[in-house]
């Protein structure tokens, strides 16, 4: 029986999908032919790298988050780049493709809350591991979603990665205009934002795999 990885096709419904789109027609052409799929997943590692020194940086100069929100931009760019890039040219790459890509998802997600922690007092500890969990949560959703329905979904209410993408570059420029003392304030609303939409996600996923598991016992 062969081995099909269906996570390779994603089910995209999101408020700015019209706008990927048009961004990846404008950078396709730009990509040289010595750069694959692998090279595009693999700068992933640069950008987290970067947005954690610019977050570093921000704690002592405010105006560093325009290089934390520059890295926040190029590494949607190389991320929609690499998977189209490995379809055009066949490179057959899926599964390698599936698995690094969506692993250094993750650990850009962790350098991202890694740059912001620099913002707040150490009194916040609590609140980054709570945002890093719910963060995490939404990964392993997904991933589990995919496992049991075989639907590759990754926007909730069609929010997706490109609107939270989005989100913390203007929330950068807000802090730059008026300042870190902004984050300090508005971080644990966002994080319970955050974990309230994880606690429905998942009520209403186990609502729908439960009925998925009560039609098929009608079925035997």
């Amino acid at each position: 029986m062969e081995n099909r990885l269906t996570g390779d096709r994603k089910r995209l419904d999101h408020f700015l999908l019209g706008y990927e789109t048009k961004l990846l027609s404008a950078f396709l052409p730009l990509v040289p032919t010595w750069m694959g799929t692998v090279q595009l997943t693999l700068l992933t590692f640069v950008w987290a790298a970067l947005v954690i020194f610019s977050g570093r940086l921000a704690a002592g100069n405010i105006q560093w988050l325009w290089g934390f929100s520059a890295c926040i931009f190029v590494q949607h760019i190389t991320d929609m780049l690499d998977g189209e890039i490995g379809r055009r040219r066949n490179t057959g790459l899926i599964k390698w493709g599936f698995y690094m890509d969506h692993f250094l998802d993750y650990a850009f997600t962790c350098a991202v809350i890694a740059g912001y922690s620099f913002l707040l007092p150490w009194v916040y500890l609590p609140w980054v591991v709570l945002c890093l969990a719910a963060s995490g949560g939404f990964m392993v959703h997904t991933l589990m979603d995919l496992s049991i329905t075989g639907d590759f979904k990754i926007s909730f209410n069609r929010v997706g990665v490109a609107e939270v993408r989005y989100f913390l570059i203007v929330l950068n420029t807000a802090l730059i205009v008026f300042g870190a003392g902004l984050f300090v304030a508005v971080f644990p609303f966002i994080v319970l934002a955050s974990c309230v939409a994880l606690a429905a996600v998942v009520y209403k996923s186990q609502k729908t795999y439960a009925l998925l598991d009560k039609n098929a016992l009608k079925t035997k």
